[in-house]
């Protein structure tokens, strides 16, 4: 939607519906202006039938249908402004559970001094928008990750198609429930992206339900998780969480990952790393051929290749890969009620050759 467009009467009536249906738990997605990506808001609290608040690119937010005009209205809370509308904290400096991934605070200041994060964005008024939908539940989106955790535990096809703007917003939210329900044996979550042209609005952890989840992460006894940036760069360039269950052979294998730097938005740079990532990630093996492929030129995995990730992997622990490495979400028992330290960050890798072979390409 470009800023001299205008939506009808039939678009703004439908948009007023879906604010006024709403649920705590929803991600709703919608179209501002001058803006060629969607826009996703995480509904944290109703306080009426015109109104609904919630996260929305790192900030507390706003949406509310005009009475006038019977349109939608986005706006930003003042909780994180002073009274001259400097930014003096942000959602994610405020949540305490985000201390327990080592650097992302640190990183998340330093980004709100400089203004960079989270972006000016909605400004001091109100932003209209346009063909607001429901994207799903929270709840929704546990129960289909438990019934069919296919779409975010098995990695992608060979005939993948790329995925829906939807699809694309609750991808790591559903990596993150796999996980966490048993059916997948580590996630990479992005913790901060720092080479992208429009930091303050493509943050993975602003995508509905990440940080939510992040923080039950940090609640469940039988999961760890270690960052790490890229291989000689600083944590300005990129945090990656790796996220595991807290036993072997999975912590060996994400000890391993986070001693060459692996980042979840980078798509490693040899059909060796390629293989070695995808299966310590869980992903079916003729998906993990069909990314190596994609990536080399239509050439799959080699033998050699195979046979050498897998001397590496069994070098790592004994122990097996269980198919379900637990039966469902974390019981009371399981969840501590209270936030774990969670290994320091890995030293990063700084040799030419980490470089050269770990990373070809940004994931796009």
């Amino acid at each position: 939607m470009d800023g001299s467009s205008r939506a009808s009467p039939e678009e703004d009536s439908a948009s007023v519906a879906v604010i006024r249906k709403c649920e705590v738990g929803d991600a709703l997605r919608f179209a501002t202006p001058g803006e060629s990506r969607g826009c996703f808001f995480e509904v944290e609290s109703k306080p009426s039938e015109d109104e609904c608040v919630g996260a929305f690119r790192g900030v507390d937010a706003r949406l509310r249908v005009d009475a006038e005009t019977q349109t939608v209205r986005l706006s930003e809370t003042k909780r994180d402004l002073d009274g001259d509308g400097r930014r003096k904290s942000t959602r994610l400096l405020r949540e305490e559970f985000t201390r327990e991934f080592s650097g992302w605070t640190t990183t998340l200041e330093r980004l709100r001094r400089s203004g960079e994060y989270p972006s000016p964005g909605i400004g001091d008024g109100e932003v209209p928008c346009v063909d607001v939908v429901k994207v799903c539940g929270f709840e929704e989106l546990r129960r289909r990750v438990l019934e069919d955790p296919s779409e975010w535990a098995d990695g992608s096809p060979k005939d993948f198609k790329g995925l829906s703007e939807n699809a694309h917003a609750t991808l790591n939210a559903g990596e993150l429930l796999a996980l966490m329900s048993g059916q997948r044996p580590m996630v990479m979550c992005q913790l901060w992206t720092g080479w992208e042209e429009d930091l303050g609005r493509c943050q993975n952890v602003d995508l509905p339900y990440v940080t939510r989840l992040l923080k039950e992460v940090t609640e469940d006894e039988d999961l760890a998780y270690v960052v790490v940036s890229p291989p000689g760069a600083t944590d300005k360039l990129g945090l990656t969480a790796l996220i595991y269950p807290n036993r072997s052979p999975y912590k060996e294998r994400a000890k391993m990952l986070a001693s060459f730097g692996a980042q979840a938005a980078i798509v490693a740079g040899s059909p060796y790393y390629q293989t070695l990532i995808g299966r310590c990630l869980g992903y079916k093996e003729e998906h993990i051929a069909a990314h190596v492929a994609q990536y080399n030129k239509g050439a799959g995995i080699t033998k050699e290749v195979s046979d050498l990730v897998d001397e590496e992997l069994a070098k790592l622990s004994g122990v097996p890969v269980s198919a379900r490495w637990r039966d469902g979400y974390a019981t009371p028992s399981q969840k501590s009620g209270k936030h774990r330290r969670g290994k320091k960050k890995s030293r990063r890798a700084t040799s030419a050759e980490d470089l050269e072979i770990m990373f070809g390409r940004r994931k796009k």
